[in-house]
């Protein structure tokens, strides 16, 4: 067989693999959790599921969801961003500054975008070329944006302009226009993700670097690329939120980093890479800001609130990995079972 049999070989089989890995119906819980917790803040604390609680809500379960999207990119191919916090600080911070000096929103735009892309280009490079540790690399570029963030700002808020607090603040059809546009990100990913080649070679990485090399899908590309579709998300969600809340400070993008792990979890990604879901990670963004509203109106502390965030990581990989354990169980009796019939056959066999 030549070189470049085997190549479509191997590029068969892994995409037989991934086919296989992009079944949903893994991920399709958390659409029940999600009724199951709006059932129960009707009961537990009506006052957090009325038209002005919910219309308060969910511009902010739009952002997260946007943020846990470009989180759930990353944990797919084994990594993890913890500059998110720093990327959604800076957007904001750019989109203020550049919005006052030019009086153009889209120049403002346009420029918080183009930092997200540097961002995720260094972010790739430092993770897949270098060979740094996601974890280190991220938390080092995080350091540098806030550090970046703090000194531009001076520690203090910066109003944002009028135009980009309309945009944010806006609706069509009654919809918020940050919902609207998780929803675009969302889809817009999905699509690429499960009806394009570039979807399916980006689940090969992510499922086997290796296997995906060998059938001749360029790694570096799709690691750094995913990168930089992060820092996008992040980039966009940070535009969002200081639209929305009128400001940006160094402390913006703080309450977008661990719910957005948290709700990537939740929807139900591994992290052993590969398999992913960024519909099921959306849908947990607004189960995760659900429960920190019915959390806050049963009149529970902000430590509390973390605790019960911590609660639902743990409850929801514990759920994912139930399903393995009970695969086990009938192992698990044999090799009892065998070790119990072991000292009759000794006993019959004296000699």
């Amino acid at each position: 067989m030549s070189n470049s049999e085997s190549v479509k070989v191997a590029k068969g089989q892994l995409l037989d693999v991934v086919r296989g890995r992009l079944r949903i119906g893994e991920f399709s819980w958390v659409w029940l959790a999600t009724i199951g917790l709006f059932a129960a803040s009707a009961l537990l604390a009506p006052g957090s599921v009325t038209i002005g609680s919910l219309a308060s809500m969910l511009p902010f379960a739009g952002i997260l969801a946007i943020v846990a999207v470009g989180q759930t990119l990353v944990i797919q191919q084994r990594g993890l961003d913890m500059s998110s916090a720093g990327m959604v600080s800076l957007a904001g911070t750019i989109a203020a500054s550049v919005g006052v000096l030019t009086n153009s929103i889209i120049i403002a735009v346009v420029a918080a975008l183009i930092a997200a892309v540097v961002l995720g280009i260094v972010n790739g490079i430092l993770t897949s070329k270098i060979g740094i540790s996601p974890l280190v690399a991220t938390l080092a570029t995080n350091a540098v944006l806030i550090g970046g963030v703090r000194s531009t700002t001076g520690n203090a808020p910066i109003s944002v302009p009028e135009s980009l607090q309309a945009i944010a603040h806006a609706r069509v059809a009654g919809v918020p226009s940050n919902i609207l546009l998780a929803v675009m990100v969302v889809a817009i990913a999905w699509i690429v993700m499960h009806k394009t080649t570039i979807g399916r070679r980006f689940v090969a990485v992510g499922i086997n670097p290796s296997a995906a090399a060998s059938a001749g899908i360029s790694l570096l590309t799709y690691q750094i690329g995913t990168y930089v579709a992060a820092a996008l998300c992040f980039a966009v969600g940070g535009l969002l939120l200081a639209g929305f809340i009128g400001s940006a400070s160094h402390t913006a993008g703080n309450d977008y980093l661990m719910p957005a792990i948290a709700a990537v979890v939740v929807g139900g990604t591994p992290f052993t890479g590969g398999r992913g879901s960024v519909i099921a990670s959306a849908v947990a963004a607004l189960f995760m800001t659900q429960l920190s509203q019915l959390v806050l109106a049963l009149g529970a502390s902000s430590a509390v609130q973390l605790l019960v965030q911590a609660t639902a990581i743990l409850m929801a990989t514990a759920l994912r990995n139930l399903p393995a354990l009970l695969s086990r169980l009938p192992a698990v009796a044999m090799v009892f079972r065998g070790a119990s019939a072991a000292p009759k056959c000794v006993a019959s066999n004296p000699g």
